[in-house]
């Protein structure tokens, strides 16, 4: 096929794409075809089927792409620093679309949208962090914050810091989240005693630790699952 018409070929596949969008919605797409519709912000062009195909064989999911880090996509032939900023672009959108959700006054009745949000901001960190959502007496969040950083295999958890925080925003409950860089969430003797220890204090001023999740990569688990939460 000469150029021309190859040209003509590809701008007709672009278009069909997008109106398949448009009139059929998303679920009407093969993964490939959506990753695609992301490429084409990049490569004005280029068939980017090829390229599609290779990054959904590399990281099997769209969410697998769009979690990847900066090196492993460098590993793509043909992925550059425009298209990691893509990437992250859409992901950075997944994240706040994901926390809207779980933010803003509403109720915490997804466990799988905290979960996915825990795993989009934490699953790549280096180094340990605390994260903690406050919650008011109907599970609404008050507020969403990263309390504690620390290395890459610990980090510090002030049972009186939690406490004080959780009084300043007047909370009722909160979800203690850190993330294993290990990729293992299997929770430690540590984790265990000082998730015991935020339970007493703060059952002295009436607030529940509703559950503590640990993020180890793609898999975690839920001290609440795991019957490790007291009532």
């Amino acid at each position: 096929m000469s150029a021309e018409p190859l040209k003509k070929h590809q701008e007709g596949h672009r278009k069909r794409a997008c109106e398949k969008l448009l009139n059929n919605g998303v679920d009407s797409l093969y993964d490939y075809e959506i990753v695609e519709l992301l490429l084409f912000l990049i490569f004005k062009r280029k068939d980017v089927k090829p390229l599609a195909k290779e990054l959904l064989e590399r990281f099997r999911t769209i969410y697998g792409i769009l979690n990847a880090s900066e090196k492993e996509l460098l590993e793509i032939n043909g992925v550059g620093k425009s298209t990691i900023t893509a990437i992250k672009i859409i992901n950075s959108i997944f994240v706040a679309t994901l926390k809207s959700k779980i933010i803003k006054k509403n109720h915490i009745n997804c466990f799988e949208d905290v979960i996915n949000y825990c795993k989009l901001n934490m699953k790549h960190l280096l180094c340990e962090e605390l994260r903690i959502l406050f919650l008011n007496s109907i599970n609404e969040i008050l507020a969403d914050e990263v309390l504690q950083k620390g290395d890459i295999d610990s980090v510090d958890i002030y049972p009186r810091n939690i406490t004080k925080r959780s009084l300043d925003l007047g909370a009722k409950g909160i979800i203690l989240i850190h993330n294993h860089p290990s990729g293992d969430p299997t929770p430690s003797a540590n984790d265990i005693y000082t998730t015991n220890l935020i339970q007493k204090a703060l059952k002295i001023f009436d607030i529940k630790v509703q559950d503590h999740i640990i993020i180890g990569g793609d898999r975690f688990i839920s001290f609440s699952a795991l019957n490790l939460i007291g009532n």
